[in-house]
């Protein structure tokens, strides 16, 4: 797969034409058969001191198998028992570790490997094949101690792709993946040579023929002897032209203004035709070669280092079998200090946390093969949040470059993606990674974790961050397993489903619903949409933001005068819960004009005109949902379901609507929160039990029974009003100081006591009990009743009540 990339921004623009033209006039020129090989090595080593190095990565001398070169490793405790064999480029006579260390100590951040980078012996002083077998030795003696990335620029990418041929035919073991920067997988240069494109800032063609001379023949100087006869076709020395099946997954990275940009895709077709089913190929447009060796400096490197980042990560945890013990023994586990449950919204502000807190013995186990929790999930046309943007991002991390008011859910993934790298948060989430069961052991204060896949996690702290909005929920209808036709759920959202031309049908009309028939009522041939109970829908103050507000919104004071008027214009949206308020008022009259203004039939806008209190159910936000439902194509039926066919709904009317597609926009299990893990506390006593009567939690975090065990977003502490972002922060400050006095005092662990659990619990409950919310079932209450999922107040009271932890709510052992 060939992925093409386009760097955009200001920066980008300014730091790329200083680079491109720093290269020309300093670098390009002395790559030169002109110019002896001593005197290129000097300059290149003098050069590189420019580059910026990776802060929080200590990088230490070393010799391993006989050859030097330069440990990256970074700050924290390991991450995975794995590491990183990097081959530096430099056409096989010139570089080093040390000209490359900006690059392989952002690697060695952006993985959370240790990287060795190998000085391998050069020409024209060491022809080939010393330089191979130096690679080979130094990938025996990493093997031995776990599994390896091979990774490589120009010629080391040509070395790293030779070194996994030679290992394959040998039978040695092979490489967890391969990561070629630019690969010169071809030594022979075609007579006449290949035209420089016009951006190309570093190579030539004569330098290339010239160094590939001395390394095939071990000229003593440039031009003075030719290539061993058959060497340059040598699949060792041009591995484009060798047997490349059955190779490691493998990532190729080039610019489009380079002289290899050809090689590089002829390479990926090449690796393809073979049958390698894992091959990667990313273009960067208007870049030169190894033009990730600018990280730091240049946004475009640090994006392509971040996403090798992403691929090796994933191949490698693909190839590692997991750690566990066999026995059952404790000391077979994998020691932590913390475990994170969910790399969502939560999970990624914990991390953040306990990076500032200079904590790094962290993991993030994530079931989904990809980072965003309910914005990974929720990828349904139409999807976005339903708070204005600039109160959708951390305090700690304002994102300046939201297009929209509402941001949409591949934005918002984006910026916790975003988030994830810049921070150096890759390197300590699993994903793919399925929690079964977790229990305390009260002698040791330990928590033990066991995966799905056979993994077994020690941690002093568990912190579950999974929230509640996790669980799809399918429909109780008669039927739904035998349907024949394609069927989606708005939280397992399939894109190779085609809906044009096709009769669609929808059940439900909540908040999931009102963002996703719009869009599908664009395209299905015809839309039915089965309406349980109307919903009260208001406007979305929703607009399109020009660059000046984005360039207004790099401006602090400016980006926090924003945030902080949408927070008071949310919060005064709270009170429009309560009866008799100026906002209720105000609240009931949008709903209505929105109704009257955007349905003209008077039959369809009774049927969808809410049979309960405003606030009782969750409130939808929408400019297009009511017009979606009164295109001609589009149908809403309130008729009771009867029963679901293998190619129809049939309503408790009799009549049957035929569908080739049913989606359900049913939300999620809010009320049975961690329901697919197994928790156990104190004497064994399991989550489920403790919950007996619903969920509930001390401020949402702390179960009593359950020591150094804490919730994000648990019971309660949803809201109906505004960003739960504002939640999320107060709750880990909270998490972070009961960990900092067990820590501080020496303690084995901490536990919320059951009477201040209860006190707050009770306190809530009855809050909640004279509320709107308690007027009509919804995803907030339980069929008792109970009401768990939402926090009753505004937003200041929570923030006030959880910020900092009293010790006096608290027992420590």
């Amino acid at each position: 797969m060939v992925s093409e990339f386009t760097p955009t921004g200001l920066r980008e623009r300014i730091v790329a034409f200083v680079l491109r033209w720093t290269l020309r006039l300093l670098l390009k020129p002395v790559f030169s058969p002109r110019f002896s090989i001593g005197f290129q090595r000097r300059w290149l080593e003098a050069l590189s001191r420019i580059a910026l190095v990776q802060r929080g990565v200590h990088i230490e001398a070393a010799e391993i198998a006989g050859v030097r070169g330069l440990w990256c490793r970074r700050e924290g405790p390991p991450l995975r028992g794995a590491s990183l064999l990097y081959l530096h480029g430099g056409a096989y006579c010139v570089g080093s570790s040390a000209t490359h260390r900006a690059l392989t100590a952002r690697i060695a951040w952006a993985t959370g490997l240790p990287v060795f980078s190998a000085d391998y012996r050069l020409a024209p002083e060491h022809p080939f094949p010393a330089g191979l077998d130096d690679a080979r030795a130094v990938y025996r003696v990493l093997r031995a101690r776990g599994p390896v990335v091979v990774a490589g620029d120009s010629a080391g990418g040509g070395l790293t792709l030779a070194l996994a041929l030679a290992l394959r035919d040998a039978g040695e073991p092979a490489p967890a993946a391969l990561w070629l920067l630019s690969p010169w997988a071809d030594v022979v240069v075609p007579d006449p040579p290949p035209p420089e494109p016009p951006g190309e800032a570093m190579l030539s063609a004569a330098w290339a023929t010239t160094c590939a001379r001395l390394y095939t023949a071990g000229a003593a100087g440039p031009g003075a002897a030719s290539a061993h006869p058959g060497r340059l076709g040598d699949p060792l020395v041009s591995p484009l032209r060798g047997d490349l099946r059955g190779l490691p997954p493998v990532l190729i990275q080039c610019g489009t203004d380079e002289l290899l940009h050809p090689m590089a895709l002829a390479l990926h077709d090449a690796l393809r035709a073979a049958g390698n089913p894992a091959v990667r190929c990313e273009v960067t447009h208007h870049r030169w070669h190894v033009f990730q060796m600018h990280v730091r400096a240049l946004p475009s490197a640090d994006a392509a280092v971040d996403r090798a980042a992403r691929f090796l990560l994933e191949h490698l945890d693909a190839a590692t079998p997991p750690r566990g013990p066999t026995d059952g023994a404790a000391d077979d586990a994998e020691p932590r200090e913390v475990v994170i449950l969910g790399a969502g919204m939560s999970g990624l502000c914990m991390a953040a946390g306990l990076l500032r807190e200079g904590r790094h013995d962290f993991v993030i186990l994530e079931k989904q093969p990809g980072l965003g929790g309910t914005w990974w999930d929720n990828r349904y046309p139409g999807a976005h949040v339903d708070v204005p943007a600039p109160v959708y991002s951390f305090s700690f991390a304002p994102n300046p470059a939201w297009t929209r008011r509402f941001a949409s859910a591949a934005e918002i993934q984006a910026y916790m993606q975003r988030l994830a790298e810049r921070l150096g948060l890759l390197p300590h989430i699993r994903f793919n990674t399925r929690l079964a069961r977790a229990e305390f052991d009260a002698t040791s204060g330990q928590w033990h974790l066991h995966t799905e896949a056979g993994q077994h996690l020690r941690a002093r702290f568990f912190v579950c961050s999974t929230g509640p909005l996790n669980q799809p929920r399918w429909p109780d209808i008669e039927g739904l397993e035998h349907f024949a036709g394609d069927r989606l759920h708005s939280a397992r959202w399939d894109d190779r489903i085609p809906l044009r031309g096709r009769r669609v049908g929808v059940i439900g009309t909540g908040s999931t619903a009102s963002q996703l028939v719009p869009p599908i009522a664009a395209e299905a041939a015809h839309l039915t949409v089965f309406q349980r109970t109307a919903n009260w829908v208001l406007p979305r103050l929703d607009r399109r933001y020009t660059a000046l507000d984005r360039l207004l919104a790099h401006i602090p004071p400016y980006a926090w005068a924003v945030r902080a008027f949408w927070v008071q214009v949310l919060e005064w949206g709270r009170r429009g819960f309560d009866e008799g308020t100026l906002a209720r008022r105000g609240m009931l009259r949008a709903a209505e004009a929105l109704r009257r203004r955007q349905i003209a039939d008077p039959a369809l806008r009774e049927r969808l005109t809410p049979p309960y209190p405003l606030g009782c159910k969750r409130i939808i936000y929408s400019n297009d949902f009511y017009p979606a439902l009164a295109q001609p194509n589009v149908e809403l039926v309130t008729a009771p379901i009867a029963r679901i066919t293998e190619r129809s709904i049939v309503t408790t009317e009799g009549r049957e609507h035929p569908l080739d597609v049913l989606v359900c926009a049913t939300g999620f299990d809010t009320v049975h929160l961690l329901a697919s893990v197994d928790v156990r506390g104190l004497e064994g006593r399991t989550l489920r039990e403790a919950w007996v009567q619903g969920p509930n939690a001390f401020l949402g975090v702390s179960v009593a029974g359950f020591p150094n065990f804490f919730l994000l977003l648990g019971p309660n502490t949803a809201t109906g009003h505004t960003s739960t972002l504002l939640y999320i922060e107060p709750e880990v400050e909270h998490v972070l100081g009961c960990m900092r006095a067990v820590r501080n005092g020496g303690h084995r662990a901490i536990e919320v006591r059951a009477d201040a659990q209860a006190r707050w619990n009770d306190a809530l409950q009855s809050r909640l009990a004279g509320s709107v919310w308690s007027l009509c079932r919804s995803w907030y209450r339980m069929d008792n009743g109970r009401i768990v999922a939402l926090f009753p107040g505004f937003t200041r009271e929570y923030v006030r009540a959880v910020r900092r932890p009293s010790l006096n709510d608290y027992q420590v052992s």
